[in-house]
């Protein structure tokens, strides 16, 4: 078995939120609902193979899948050691009245992500919050933690005539500041290095960029398929910075988007 710290893996590439400067791409709304038998073939692509300590389910936002429950379940029987972690924003939990019991049942805990403070998004985040507080003392035994994403949120491209371009920074330096280090994305049942690699040509369709030469490095990026041999993703998996991670700011720059509950046109 091959170890590796993290796997996430989208539920859906949807998303309800307009959180600009998205390390997912999300915020483009470019992308659908993951079916149950693509979340199983990515799956099974690497069960048995691939030790990772913690399979993540995440999106996009996941809870706008209908069949999350499954896919949890899948998820949970194809890595049977990782630590299970559910992220969400909350605002569609109503949707899956048998999450928690599920969640529970697979060894998941849940992460809720607040994306900020503005007025419009936290009338309806309270919402998430009163939900919240139902669960917990319903069901004692799930953890749920509010992740306060929008504390460390940084740039992650630069904006260009309403377009998002790479910084075209020094690899190594953007590397080492990096958030998605260890974000290995499973997505068309190869891994990818982080989510801004995984999803750019989801973004990039929809954007109109395939013939940007800023992203070429980008377009050129293959992910590791799962006919790559052993040897082959173990060097993956233990390969720090890449070309592409040029995409990145090599500082750390604070970022502090607008409400994320609305839609903003220079990037959606």
């Amino acid at each position: 078995m091959i170890e590796l710290p993290n796997l996430e893996f989208h539920a859906a590439h949807a998303c309800n939120l307009y959180c600009a400067q998205c390390s997912h791409y999300s915020n483009f709304h470019a992308g659908g609902i993951v079916s149950l038998d693509e979340a199983r073939a990515n799956f099974e692509a690497w069960q048995g193979r691939l030790a990772p300590k913690r399979i993540a389910i995440l999106g996009g936002e996941p809870t706008l899948n209908p069949e999350l429950i499954s896919i949890i379940e899948l998820a949970r029987q194809s890595f049977p050691n990782a630590e299970g972690l559910f992220v969400t924003n909350g605002f569609f939990l109503d949707r899956h009245p048998d999450l928690p019991r599920v969640l529970i049942d697979n060894r998941f805990r849940m992460d809720v992500s607040q994306h900020g403070r503005a007025p419009e998004y936290m009338k309806r985040f309270r919402v998430v919050c009163q939900k919240i507080r139902e669960w917990r003392a319903s069901y004692p035994d799930l953890q749920i933690n509010i992740r306060k994403s929008h504390r460390g949120w940084r740039q992650q491209y630069r904006m260009v005539d309403g377009k998002p371009m790479p910084f075209g920074s020094d690899p190594r330096a953007a590397w080492k500041i990096c958030l998605q280090r260890t974000c290995t994305q499973l997505y068309k049942s190869c891994l990818w290095k982080c989510p801004a690699l995984a999803y750019h040509a989801i973004m990039s369709r929809k954007l109109k960029l395939d013939e940007e030469p800023a992203w070429r490095l980008f377009r050129d990026y293959r992910g590791c398929p799962p006919t790559a041999s052993n040897d082959e993703v173990k060097a993956f998996i233990s390969t720090e910075e890449i070309p592409q991670c040029s995409l990145c700011p090599a500082k750390k720059i604070r970022f502090h988007h607008t409400d994320p509950a609305l839609k903003h046109e220079t990037e959606c």
